[in-house]
């Protein structure tokens, strides 16, 4: 299984916010602040995102060799849509577009699935790598306030310290950060 971020629809916060937050009213440090905005942005709705879903609306790509038994399962909840299953026949001829399925579960918090249209099963594939590809979009309508929040926090940690390595000590990332971020996170099965 491969994931893959495709884009994200709108940024975690806007540069305005940003601001507001570190109380910066000059443009000296925009690119410096922007940057903080795609680091923050990552960490929580990357491919690799600690929380394990997507906050903000973005489109994802998931492929796989073969389609699963039963249920083929979409990660980084919430789902919003499935826009596209394709795959590749088993006599390994051009990607075909399934058209036929059901989706299920779109926009609960834990995920969705897809299945195989009633009284049909998933086609054969080739069982290459990119055999069956998923397009979907995943995430908040409107990002939630604690998810922002703790965006926020990060930002300001990073624009206060701006070192890996000083003589004075570093804390760590602030405890309300992974307070805010707890009850989102999506725990791997």
């Amino acid at each position: 299984m491969s994931l893959r971020l495709v884009s994200v629809i709108a940024p975690i916060v806007s540069s305005a916010e940003a601001k507001a937050h570190l109380r910066v009213y000059h443009s000296d440090d925009d690119a410096y602040i922007d940057g903080l905005i795609a680091t923050a942005g990552d960490h929580l709705l990357g491919e690799n995102s600690w929380i394990g879903r997507a906050s903000a609306a973005s489109e994802w790509e998931l492929t796989l060799c073969q389609f699963p038994a039963d249920r083929l399962d979409i990660p980084k909840p919430p789902l919003a849509s499935v826009d596209g299953v394709f795959y590749t026949p088993a006599d390994g001829g051009a990607e075909v577009e399934l058209t036929e399925f059901r989706t299920l579960d779109v926009g609960v918090k834990s995920g969705g699935y897809i299945l195989p249209a009633k009284n049909t099963s998933w086609p054969s594939t080739d069982g290459e790598p990119g055999s069956v590809r998923v397009e979907f979009t995943a995430g908040y309508g409107e990002t939630p306030a604690s998810i922002k929040h703790a965006a926020f926090l990060m930002i300001g940690h990073w624009y206060e310290n701006r070192e890996a390595a000083t003589e004075a000590k570093l804390s760590d990332m602030p405890m309300a950060v992974d307070a805010l971020l707890l009850p989102f996170r999506n725990w791997p099965a």
